[in-house]
């Protein structure tokens, strides 16, 4: 991965965003694109910048800053006057890509790695796949957003500086006048137990517990999963379904083994006498 991680931080496309990605795309008209080179090859005509940018609707400091980053091929130059540049429909098809693939998440350092080794074609391709199959398949519901009186409504009864809580842990993110809950069920769990009598600070400091391990165990699945089949596994089954597959599984399993571990854990405390008169006495 390209070392340039502060791209997207002075990155002009967070205002301006290439409108011409649509979310119909296929992943081979998508994958097209990248072929597609520039200059008079490309058997269209050439354009000025701001004649790209109606098309495109990438506004032309948004195509110099792509060009910069590596992500747009150098322009040619008119023959006519070299201090015009000229660009092609390989530059369209390209914004239109770099677009897709920035509304589907993915970083201008990655983007760039994409598009820079190899065949880019077919590695946009399979990435295109993986993101198809992958992102979202396991079982979290979609984000949710509430009105200021809906969330009063759910906060009722909570003990006062729940929602500021909440806000600090990302359980809620304010959106203008309203409030997004990126997990509605996370955020329905850590609302009943606090109900329950848990009180708040404990509820959370569980939860980042639980999110800075399960965080390395899902990341080092992820990257088996996708090792084993770059290796052959499931060789002649799309990933989708070999995803479908595993899913049901993968809750079952972590439920599981953590119930074994905690179980593991109770009985270590409760050998080590020590450690329990420490928590007994504090």
């Amino acid at each position: 991965m390209a070392k340039r991680s502060n791209s997207s931080a002075n990155d002009p496309t967070d205002s301006v965003r290439a409108s011409g990605a649509g979310a119909g795309e296929t992943a081979d008209a998508t994958a097209d694109a990248t072929a597609a080179g520039v200059g008079p090859e490309d058997g269209g005509p050439l354009m000025t910048i701001e004649e790209l940018a109606e098309l495109s609707g990438v506004a032309p400091r948004t195509i110099r800053f792509y060009q910069g980053e590596k992500l747009l091929q150098k322009p040619e130059r008119d023959r006519s006057d070299g201090r015009v540049a000229r660009y092609g429909p390989g530059h369209l098809e390209r914004l239109r890509l770099v677009g897709e693939l920035r509304d589907r998440g993915l970083k201008l350092p990655a983007i760039r790695n994409l598009l820079a080794e190899g065949d880019a074609s077919t590695r946009v391709a399979d990435w295109l796949g993986l993101d198809e199959s992958l992102r979202g398949s396991w079982g979290i519901d979609e984000p949710r957003i509430v009105q200021r009186d809906e969330l009063s409504t759910l906060l009722a009864g909570a003990p006062p500086g729940t929602q500021g809580a909440f806000e600090d842990a990302f359980l809620l993110v304010r959106q203008g006048t309203a409030w997004l809950l990126p997990n509605p069920p996370l955020f329905d769990l850590t609302l009943g137990l606090i109900a329950d009598g848990v009180p708040v600070d404990l509820v959370l400091e569980a939860g980042v517990i639980l999110a800075r391990s399960l965080s390395k165990a899902a990341t080092e699945l992820i990257d088996l999963f996708v090792a084993l089949v770059g290796q052959g596994f499931g060789r002649g089954i799309d990933t989708s379904t070999l995803v479908n597959a595993f899913r049901p599984a993968a809750g079952d399993a972590a439920r599981m083994i953590f119930e074994q571990q905690l179980e593991r854990a109770i009985n270590d405390l409760l050998n080590d006498t020590r450690r329990l008169a420490k928590h007994q006495s504090s």
